[in-house]
């Protein structure tokens, strides 16, 4: 089972992390090397940012699918439920 981290442990771990980050976008942007991986990299996130986009365009006609059918349900039960109530209507004056 994990333990929760004390405050010492977080502080610590937080200043590594900060360091590795810092360490890897130094090497990224301040050494040719780094520049010559950066542009090998850069292809790939635009075509990963691409995608994602796609997939939430792809996402909002989802919904906006969802939304009409449940439009259109609605309208159908609307209308049975009308039917019904003026076909019970109707029986009620045929009876009496």
């Amino acid at each position: 089972m994990l333990t929760p981290m004390d405050e010492r442990s977080r502080v610590l771990l937080s200043a590594l992390l900060g360091a590795a980050l810092g360490g890897m976008a130094g090497y990224l942007y301040l050494t040719e090397q780094g520049r010559h991986v950066r542009g090998q990299i850069e292809p790939a996130l635009d075509g990963i940012v691409a995608e994602l986009e796609r997939a939430r365009a792809t996402g909002e006609k989802v919904r906006e699918v969802a939304r009409e059918g449940q439009r259109t349900l609605n309208d159908l039960i609307g209308e049975d439920r009308a039917r019904a109530a003026w076909e019970s209507t109707e029986v009620r004056q045929a009876s009496s």
